[in-house]
C-alpha cells in the first residue's frame, strides 16, 4: 500500500503543478486584485483536486486493502514457519515426516521445484518404499516440468501403480503420463479405473468425455459405462473472454517486453491452471478467449469447476510459475452467473 500511496501522491502533485503553474506564474501586467484572485483560485484548486481524487477513490474503488494486507501477513508467517522447519531439518536431516511436511507445504504454495527437492529427501530416506512419497515426488516433478511425465515422473507413477493400482492421484497423473507417451489404451484404462471409483459429478463428466474421445481414437465405442447411473453430459465449449490492460505505474517498470500469462485457476484447490495462454506484455491492452483446449491437463478443464479465478500475470523472470516481483491482476468468474468480458488490470506486485 505504501508504494501505491507514493505513486498516487507523485501523480497528483504533477497534475497540480500542471494546473497551478500557469495560474500562479507572475505577470507584470496583472493588478494587485487580479493577482490575489489568482492566488485564491489556486488555493481552492490545490485543496479541491486532492479532496475530489480521494473521494472518488474511496467511493469507486473495489480494492480491498485489508484483505491484501492480511494475505501478505499470512504469506509472511508461512514463510517464517517454513524457514523454521528448514532449520530443524538442517539439524536433523533424517526426519522423513519433516521433509514430507515441507514438501506438502511448498506444493500447496505452488513452489513446485522446492516441493520436489523436499520430497526427494524423503524419497531417499525411505529408499522409495513409501508410495505416498513416491506419488508426491512425481506430482511435484510434473508441476515443475510437465515433460517429466514422459521421464522420471512417469516412471515413479508406474512404480506406484504397480504397488497400489487404484490410487486416485497416481491414476490421474499416470493417465496423463501414458497419453503423453502416446499410449492411448493405457491412458484410457487408467481413466476408466479412476471413473469406477465414483469421483465427484464435475470430475466424472470430464472423465466420461475424455474416455469417449480416446475410445473414438482407438476405434472402440461404448466402454465408458461403469454404472447404471445416468451421467449428464459435460458443459461443452466453456470459454471466458478476458480483456487485459497494464496500469501505467506498472508499465513504467517494464523496461522491455516480458511474458504475459493469462490463466484460469480453481479457487478452491491448488494445482495447475484449468486454462492458460502465453502472450507478451507489449501486446497489451489485448482481449483473449480462454478455452477448454487451453487446459494443461486433459482431464482437468474449466468444466470440472463451478467458478474460477482469472489471473493475468507479467513474469519478470520469464517463468510460467509465479515469482516474487511479478506483476498481476485477477478477477472472479462464476459459470452460469457471470457473462461478458472479464476486465483485468495488472496493477499489483507479487510479494
Amino acid at each position: 500500500m505504501t508504494g501505491f500511496v507514493i505513486v498516487a501522491a507523485a501523480v497528483l502533485a504533477a497534475v497540480l503543478l500542471w494546473i497551478l503553474f500557469p495560474l500562479l506564474r507572475p505577470r507584470a501586467a496583472d493588478a494587485v486584485q487580479t493577482r490575489n484572485e489568482r492566488r485564491i483560485s489556486g488555493a481552492v484548486i490545490a485543496i479541491a483536486v486532492p479532496a475530489l481524487a480521494v473521494g472518488m477513490y474511496a467511493g469507486l474503488s473495489t480494492w480491498d486493502w485489508e484483505a491484501r494486507e492480511a494475505d501478505a501477513t499470512r504469506l509472511s508467517q508461512m514463510d517464517g514457519l517454513l524457514r523454521q522447519l528448514e532449520a530443524k531439518l538442517a539439524e536433523n536431516p533424517r526426519d522423513v515426516k519433516g521433509w514430507t511436511l515441507l514438501g506438502n507445504s511448498y506444493l500447496r504454495l505452488e513452489r513446485y521445484a522446492r516441493a520436489a527437492d523436499a520430497y526427494q529427501q524423503a524419497y531417499d530416506l525411505t529408499q522409495g518404499r513409501d508410495v505416498e512419497i513416491v506419488i508426491s515426488l512425481a506430482e511435484a516433478l510434473a508441476m515443475t516440468d510437465q515433460a517429466s511425465l514422459s521421464g522420471r515422473a512417469g516412471e515413479l507413477l508406474d512404480r506406484a501403480l504397480a504397488s497400489e493400482p487404484n490410487h486416485p492421484k497416481a491414476l490421474w497423473y499416470g493417465s496423463i503420463a501414458a497419453l503423453q507417451k502416446g499410449d492411448l489404451r493405457l491412458g484410457r484404462d487408467r481413466l476408466q479405473t479412476l471413473l469406477a471409483q465414483g469421483p465427484p459429478p464435475e470430475l466424472r463428466a470430464a472423465l466420461e468425455r475424455q474416455i469417449q474421445d480416446l475410445d473414438q481414437q482407438l476405434g472402440e465405442g461404448g466402454r465408458t459405462s461403469t454404472s447404471p447411473q445416468t451421467v449428464a453430459p459435460a458443459a461443452a465449449g466453456r470459454t471466458i473472454r478476458v480483456a487485459v490492460t497494464i496500469a501505467p505505474q506498472i508499465q513504467q517498470q517494464l523496461r522491455e517486453p516480458a511474458p504475459l500469462f493469462i490463466l484460469a485457476r480453481d479457487p478452491a484447490a491448488a494445482g495447475p491452471p484449468l486454462a492458460v495462454q502465453r502472450h507478451n506484455s507489449a501486446q497489451a491492452p489485448l482481449t483473449v478467449e480462454l478455452k477448454e483446449s487451453d487446459a494443461m491437463i486433459a482431464t482437468r478443464t474449466m468444466t470440472s469447476v463451478p467458478r474460477v479465478k482469472v489471473i493475468a500475470r507479467v513474469s519478470r523472470s520469464g517463468s510460467p510459475q509465479e515469482q516474487s516481483g511479478d506483476f498481476y491482476g485477477e478477477a472472479p468468474y462464476e459459470f452460469g452467473k457471470d457473462s461478458g468480458i472479464v476486465n483485468i488490470m495488472i496493477d499489483r506486485t507479487v510479494p
